[in-house]
């Protein structure tokens, strides 16, 4: 759109088209690394995430047309390799619509030269740690991609597919030289199945998104309180009893597992113990330390089943953690050993992975110290506490794991002096927190000699803006020896199958870009860019997070229109934190169970609000330039926010649901009222009174309030236009 078109806009299409032009036509790319040399006329097609590791641009373009072919030149059994060039191939005959004449790329195809030429040195299959590295060239006339092993070409394959860009009405590849390699080999997604089940078909759409961010672990957290996820054919009672009847099947695990090995991800499943081990004393009562009956599901009220009368009653959630007795595996017991060494075997033959993941963690040992056999079996093993029980029970379960030629892999929990050294420890606590005690900081464990993987300021489950995790400060000075890499962790406690995607992408991509690209790559604002470009890059290749979004708010409105309330929801984001978790979880009938309807607007709106993000950049470059036609584009956005309530009072009167955004609403009209004044004020070239100043500031601030459980996005920057400065964004955000 070029700056002589702004002046015809109709005010009904302005938020559309006021997010693509702020976020792509008013601001030059800012360098990706060093050595990157770019013109203005090439930064649409620049949408790389992750950021290479090295990248040079020089002028001109590949044009892409029908005659597009491609030569593969790899070991012809690597079926892993054709499938991912096939789809590749077809996703971009798809989005061009250039019926490319070849239908299918085979290994017995001619190898002579194409316009796209594969070659791969070595047939690998996902396993942590193989080179992933891979040049990628682009010349007017062809594109060579070469890698050391399979896992290269695919992450080779996902770049070719960001690269290419649409201008009047073709499509293009950028004259590039890109040679890439990861940061860190372990660059994972952790989610939760156990508290919500996810259909088989969502984490497929998952996993495919991993793969365009060149994630390479899927952490699957399968069992805990509230379900036992997985079908065990020696023990059928775990999932029938245990689940609900939401669990998967072998062949539907095995499935997901080839799914996602043909992407170049590796599962690696993860059975908490011993605790949040609720749902496999469903069907067996007796490897647990006190008696049942147990059922799966969240704890009704969180208080003590089996209480201790010389307890004071506690008082606050560090007091509610600490005191609670939760279903825990008894580790005294050598059946509960014999059960686990069975039930590992046979998850070995579903999970290839060379590493299983136990959990371990938020075990306050209250259960083992309620059973007078266990404490007796305690004192004769001369054992002080339960920590010293739980370092027994760990490395019972690290032997078994040995055995079966898997490595334990467990929450930082694990950790003790005598921890054998081929474990591997998940650093999770945030130091200084005030709930949960730290075991140490990810270089403390790898300077002892542990691999350790790093999920703390990771966790994408407590609703922070992506740039928090993008500036998360764990994998500074980090041991690279022993340091195996990081996950984004997602919870599921306010996630289920339809909101999941939603919580998870696009914000996970940041984490992705940490993990692979070099510790230099930290701009915000360009993050941010190709962070909403990935976006809508996912939802056409199949992610749902869009769709589910727009979906959600059909409900809402019971089938009526939704673009008012889509203006609202667009600048809306859900509390950060864990308050309303907390909130749910201590109610009595508990409200993060499975059949607990998330549905309320801070269940579906988006924790990165695209427009907030534009208005921001709009703000920012207006103050600096004075700019007339930003000047009407920031206050036609600000009449659509105005009037934008008065449209929205039936469907507040309508639904109570909706009701409790009725003020976030009145806010945003009344920010946008003060905000056109201050664009007058800026215009007039007087200078600010500081009283008005004062008083509209003291306005905002108030709209900077939560209701319904949700935040007004767009108040900060109201705020700079009123005091002519727009202040940094927050370094961080209250979690408790």
């Amino acid at each position: 759109m070029h700056k002589n078109e702004y002046g015809s806009l109709h005010i009904k299409n302005l938020t559309s088209h006021f997010l693509r032009t702020i976020m792509s036509n008013l601001f030059l790319l800012v360098p990706l690394v060093g050595c990157v040399s770019i013109s203005s006329a090439q930064q649409s097609s620049l949408n790389l995430m992750p950021v290479p590791s090295n990248i040079e641009v020089q002028q001109g373009r590949f044009v892409l047309t029908s005659a597009f072919d491609v030569s593969v030149r790899a070991d012809k059994n690597d079926a892993v390799l054709y499938r991912a060039v096939n789809r590749t191939y077809q996703t971009l005959n798809r989005r061009t619509s250039s019926f490319f004449k070849t239908q299918y790329i085979t290994p017995s195809a001619e190898t002579s030269p194409a316009q796209l030429t594969i070659t791969v040195r070595s047939k690998t299959s996902g396993e942590i740690g193989v080179d992933e590295s891979y040049s990628l060239k682009v010349t007017e006339q062809n594109i060579v991609l070469d890698a050391a092993t399979t896992q290269g070409a695919l992450h080779g394959l996902q770049t070719i597919l960001q690269l290419v860009y649409k201008e009047d009405g073709k499509f293009y590849f950028p004259l590039v030289t890109i040679n890439d390699k990861p940061r860190f080999k372990w660059r994972g997604l952790m989610i939760d199945v156990a508290r919500h089940f996810i259909s088989l078909d969502e984490m497929k759409r998952n996993i495919d998104a991993m793969a365009v961010v060149k994630m390479n672990v899927l952490h699957w957290h399968l069992t805990d309180d509230e379900g036992f996820r997985v079908e065990s054919k020696q023990f059928p009672l775990l999932h029938e009893r245990g689940s609900n009847g939401d669990y998967y099947t072998q062949a539907q695990l095995k499935e997901l597992v080839k799914y996602a090995a043909d992407r170049g991800i590796v599962i690696v499943p993860e059975f908490d113990m011993p605790g949040h081990s609720q749902s496999w004393f469903a069907g067996y009562p007796e490897l647990a330390s006190l008696p049942g009956p147990y059922r799966p599901g969240p704890r009704t009220q969180w208080q003590n089943d089996h209480p201790d009368p010389s307890r004071p009653p506690t008082r606050s959630i560090a007091d509610l953690i600490k005191n609670m007795v939760s279903p825990t595996f008894d580790p005294t017991k050598k059946e509960v050993y014999k059960f686990l060494d069975k039930f590992i075997g046979e998850m070995t033959t579903i999970f290839p992975s060379g590493y299983i993941h136990i959990g371990a963690d938020e075990n306050n040992g209250m259960a083992w110290k309620l059973n007078p056999e266990i404490v007796a079996w305690m004192k004769d093993h001369q054992m002080q506490t339960t920590d010293e029980l739980q370092r027994h029970f760990v490395k019972r379960v690290h032997d078994i794991l040995k055995k079966h030629d898997r490595r334990m892999i467990g929450w930082e929990e694990i950790y003790n002096d005598k921890l054998p050294k081929e474990a591997v420890v998940h650093k999770w606590i945030p130091e200084g927190n005030g709930l949960t005690k730290s075991y140490g900081t990810a270089n403390d464990f790898a300077s002892k000699g542990y691999n350790t993987l790093v999920s703390e300021g990771f966790y994408i489950d407590i609703f922070m803006p992506a740039y928090i995790y993008y500036n998360n400060k764990s994998l500074d000075s980090l041991n690279q020896t022993n340091v195996l890499g990081g996950e984004a962790a997602q919870w599921t406690e306010l996630a289920d199958n339809e909101n999941l995607a939603g919580r998870i992408w696009p914000r996970a991509a940041a984490v992705a870009e940490r993990l692979w690209s070099p510790a230099n790559v930290t701009d915000v604002d360009e993050m941010y860019r190709r962070l909403f470009q990935l976006s809508i890059q996912l939802d056409e290749q199949g992610l749902q997070h869009l769709s589910n979004y727009e979906r959600a708010l059909r409900r809402l409105t019971n089938n009526a229109p939704t673009d008012n309330l889509k203006t609202l929801t667009d600048v809306l984001t859900p509390a950060k934190g864990y308050k309303k978790l907390f909130a749910k979880m201590t109610k009595p009938t508990n409200e993060t169970q499975q059949t607990a309807p998330l549905a309320d607007v801070s269940d579906i709106v988006f924790c990165d609000s695209e427009t907030k993000w534009a208005f921001r950049r709009g703000v920012g470059e207006y103050l600096k330039k004075n700019d007339p036609v930003l000047e009407n584009l920031l206050k036609n956005q600000l009449i659509i926010w105005r009037d934008n309530d008065a449209a929205l009072q039936p469907y507040f009167q309508q639904s109570t649901r909706l009701a409790v955004i009725k003020q976030h609403s009145a806010n945003l009209h009344d920010a946008a009222v003060i905000g056109i004044a201050a664009l007058e004020n800026i215009r007039s070239g007087n200078q600010p009174d500081a009283s008005w100043q004062q008083e509209q500031l003291k306005k905002l601030a108030e709209y900077k309030k939560s209701f319904g459980e949700t935040e007004l996005e767009i108040v900060s920057e109201i705020e700079a236009l009123v005091n002519r400065k727009l202040s940094p964004l927050p370094a961080s955000f209250p979690v408790f």
